[in-house]
């Protein structure tokens, strides 16, 4: 069994993911989740720690940073 980190975009086509977000939190997933994102104002990011975002990346982003921080998530 292997150790994941899930990485969830806020933007989502149906249903935004905050409400994926809220729903794998109250289903009880405790798997570490990582928003990756375009929005960058301080309330989005706030609102993804406050329903249990894990890290919090926005777009653009560099590939090493965001290695880096899954795999700080996966310690």
């Amino acid at each position: 069994m292997g150790i994941t980190v899930t990485v969830l975009d806020v933007m989502l086509p149906g249903m935004s993911g905050y409400k994926v977000l809220e729903a794998l939190r109250k289903d009880g997933v405790t798997t570490p989740v990582l928003m990756l994102t375009a929005k960058d104002g301080e309330y989005d990011e706030a609102d993804a720690f406050d329903l249990g975002a894990d890290d919090y990346v926005t777009k653009p982003f560099s590939t090493v940073v965001l290695l880096a921080r899954m795999s700080a998530l996966l310690r």
